[in-house]
């Protein structure tokens, strides 16, 4: 299903400047293969309007186009290489057992890492111990943060936000 990727585009994570982001076109349309990624893929958020998906793998997060894949947070250009190998082979696997598997054209409801970084204050302070308010807001969907250590959502102006943000990651 999947046989060529392309990187177009390689620049730092914003999230971890110390990792990279990058584009890449895909050799063909993978857009009837979404649904069945979606009902597979443990933790797959799916987007049929738009179309896309979006996995995590590890640390790393990628979203799938119909055309287009982009990847936040990989190591470097070889780690890069290595998911994008991983991936293809998912997407080879699912799509020879697609008569095994009911498509899943639901939209996922999970936070996108946008949506939880414009419930911040966006001062990019620090006090967190991350780099900037974006960097905070993937530790925070990764588990790797919680909402009690941004210092300015504890303020007047943003208790509202702490109260959505503290919804979505305090059981």
């Amino acid at each position: 299903m999947l046989e060529r990727v392309d990187i177009t585009y390689i620049s730092p994570c914003l999230a971890e400047p110390d990792k990279i982001r990058l584009k890449a076109r895909l050799g063909k349309s993978i857009e009837e293969v979404l649904p069945y990624l979606n009902a597979v893929m443990e933790g797959a958020s799916f987007n049929p309007a738009v179309p896309c998906i979006t996995i995590r793998r590890d640390f790393r997060v990628l979203t799938l186009y119909p055309e287009e894949l982009t990847m936040i947070k990989a190591e470097n250009s070889t780690d890069a290489m290595q998911v994008i190998e991983w991936l293809k082979k998912q997407i080879r696997d699912i799509w020879e057992r697609k008569d095994e598997i009911t498509p899943d054209y639901t939209r996922s409801e999970k936070p996108h890492p946008l949506m939880i970084y414009k419930q911040l204050p966006g001062t990019n302070c620090g006090a967190c111990g991350e780099t900037n308010c974006m960097a905070f807001a993937f530790k925070l969907l990764g588990g790797e943060q919680e909402v009690d250590n941004c210092r300015p959502l504890k303020e007047g102006d943003y208790l509202e936000s702490r109260e959505m943000l503290n919804n979505l990651f305090v059981s």
